[in-house]
């Protein structure tokens, strides 16, 4: 099965934060952040601060990109 962005999320909204979909098959309580509709990251349900701060801020994402777990 392949996961399929939806379709209210906004096209031209780059980065939003969404609770994880079932499609993707891994846990829901999660919050998952997506780039134009596509998932890019993964946090877990008690971090949808840092989930906010990724969407939002570019220098923080360069940082958790380089690292394993965005939540350390």
């Amino acid at each position: 099965m392949s996961y399929k962005p939806d379709p209210d999320n906004d096209p031209n909204e780059i980065y939003a934060v969404i609770a994880t979909p079932a499609e993707l098959g891994g846990p829901t309580d999660w919050w998952t952040v997506t780039a134009h509709g596509v998932p890019v990251w993964h946090f877990p349900p008690g971090k949808r601060d840092l989930a906010e701060r990724f969407a939002t801020d570019p220098a923080y994402r360069q940082q958790s990109a380089s690292k394993k777990k965005a939540y350390d």
